[in-house]
């Protein structure tokens, strides 16, 4: 077999979380990517939204410390653990599908520099997203397959990595744009691993043109997502990943040009949750970022922690001694904002959560 099937019940009756006590349970939905970033925000807001969660696992032993947190212990009689070794097996899936109705694909093989992209970021990627569709596709009760690509299939390299304008680019991006050059060989792991979420887009376009799936899909395009970590227990653990692009220059680190878009890591994982609901409309593609769709400028961030958090700033704690240019990256939103029905939180709100996170983080260790 694939993968084996953990089910962890908890004695003590709490089928839902006390405000979702009347809420009737929602129908059985499969997640990858649990205990990375997003992935285990979507957890949370999976099962306080009432649903009947399959969590896909590499390790039996990670269930111990995702079960434990705050937020998941209450939700455990709605909760199961999908051991999955190997993500990429044609089948790996198939045996933990029955009666599932959604699939929330989130995992993906993360931009690490290696000797081989193809082998270790390109092709993992891309055999996992066809082996999700093509799981989906024989099980008749998946109704939706919602997938984690990224705004960056928006754009070609030469935009993203070449040299900003003299003046700003005004070109506002929107779903129907793709990056149409992505052949190798790649320069890094971030090339290799945008070209991953442009080939897998393509591929799952492919898919649905293709085999004429009874279930819809939905791609979802994410800028750079970052906020409070839900599975940090200390500072450092906080600043990875785009937590570290806007804690860096607040902690004396400078950070060479990246895009000006942003989104709430809670925004992020709402989409996915909500994505899977019938309200929203399948068989597209939604951009996720705030403050669109002119974006925003990463030097702000020193003004808004000065208003936010003086004394830290004062003392120190927060240097403001970096930097970290932005380019401009206008993208429209219209869409995702209509059809979810909800805004997104604001870079200067996110901001502010995760300097306090961090900021307590800091205070307890002292």
């Amino acid at each position: 077999m694939a993968g084996d099937l953990i089910l962890v019940r908890n004695h003590r009756f709490h089928r839902f979380h006390s405000r979702f006590h009347q809420r009737q349970l929602l129908t059985p939905s499969l997640i990858t990517g649990v205990s990375g970033y997003i992935g285990f925000k979507t957890l949370i807001l999976a099962l306080e939204a009432g649903f009947s969660v399959r969590a896909v696992i590499r390790k039996a032993e990670q269930a111990t410390t995702l079960q434990s947190h705050a937020r998941v212990a209450p939700h455990m009689d709605n909760l199961q653990w999908v051991v999955v070794h190997n993500l990429s097996d044609t089948h790996s899936f198939d045996p933990h599908l029955a009666g599932v109705t959604g699939i929330l694909h989130i995992a993906s093989p993360l931009a690490i520099e290696s000797d081989d992209y193809d082998r270790d970021i390109i092709d993992p990627a891309l055999k996992v997203t066809l082996s999700i569709l093509n799981a989906a596709h024989r099980t008749p009760s998946i109704k939706r397959v919602v997938i984690t690509s990224s705004a960056v299939t928006l754009i070609s390299f030469a935009w993203m990595f070449g040299p900003a304008p003299a003046s700003p680019d005004l070109t506002l991006f929107t779903t129907a744009d793709i990056n149409s050059n992505i052949a190798g060989p790649y320069g890094t792991s971030m090339e290799a691993y945008f070209a991953s979420k442009t080939l897998s887009r393509i591929a799952t376009r492919k898919f649905m043109e293709e085999e004429k799936p009874e279930f819809e899909f939905v791609n979802l395009l994410p800028t750079v997502v970052f906020g409070p970590n839900e599975l940090a227990t200390n500072a450092a653990e906080l600043v990875t990943a785009g937590n570290s692009l806007a804690l860096g220059p607040l902690l004396d680190v400078n950070i060479p040009q990246m895009v000006g878009a942003t989104v709430h890591v809670d925004d992020a994982a709402r989409a996915h949750v909500d994505a899977l609901k019938p309200s929203v409309q399948g068989n597209k593609d939604y951009i996720l970022s705030s403050d669109a769709p002119d974006g925003i400028d990463w030097e702000d961030a020193q003004n808004y922690i000065r208003e936010f958090f003086p004394e830290a700033v004062e003392n120190e704690t927060l240097k403001l001694g970096g930097s970290l240019r932005a380019r401009t990256w206008r993208l429209d939103t219209r869409e995702t904002e209509k059809e979810f029905g909800w805004e997104f939180v604001s870079f200067k709100e996110t901001l502010k959560e995760l300097v306090g996170q961090y900021l307590k983080f800091v205070a307890a260790k002292n």
